[in-house]
């Protein structure tokens, strides 16, 4: 995972936020809130990539020209995501704040690379301690805890074997 993340370049970061009950932002409005950031970095004609990821992203309607030229640049989103509060807050302002993830490994990696501008540490002990500074530890990863549950496969899957619905976006 290191070698991948420190040669690639992160193409987009999808966050939904909640409350305690699980309820998304609605801001005062008749809509729910999720965000999606599209990163100007990662260069399609320079860049190494996964074929399938790039496939997936393009069926989804991905614009890599267009990233490239209006994307948010990754030094600007670290800044702004910091000062969000949504990472490196001290336990004591945000104790209850928790991250729960599927199949994250990469995405906590991609989002280390970016807050830190700099390349992964290179032990899972490192890694894991930057995890619980960014990102407080309260953190978890429903693909790794439904093993223990008896269920396996993707997000969808999973969804399927608990009768939940998709209720908005596509699947991927």
């Amino acid at each position: 995972m290191k070698k991948n993340v420190d040669a690639m370049e992160l193409i987009q970061l999808g966050l939904a936020l909640s409350d305690a009950q699980g309820n998304l932002p609605d801001f005062g409005t008749e809509y729910c809130y999720v965000w999606e950031f599209n990163f100007r970095e990662f260069d399609i004609d320079e860049d190494l990539y996964n074929p399938k990821s790039i496939d997936l992203l393009k069926r989804q309607g991905i614009d890599f020209s267009k990233n490239k030229r209006m994307g948010i640049h990754s030094f600007y989103f670290a800044r702004l995501f910091t000062n969000s509060g949504l990472s490196l807050a001290p336990t004591w302002v945000d104790k209850n704040r928790t991250w729960i993830t599927f199949h994250s490994t990469y995405d906590f990696g991609f989002l280390i690379k970016v807050l830190s501008q700099k390349e992964l540490p290179d032990n899972l002990s490192d890694f894991m301690g930057l995890v619980r500074m960014y990102f407080g530890v309260k953190v978890f990863d429903m693909k790794r805890m439904m093993g223990f549950c008896g269920l396996h496969g993707g997000l969808e899957r999973m969804a399927k074997s608990l009768n939940v619905e998709r209720m908005a976006g596509k699947s991927h």
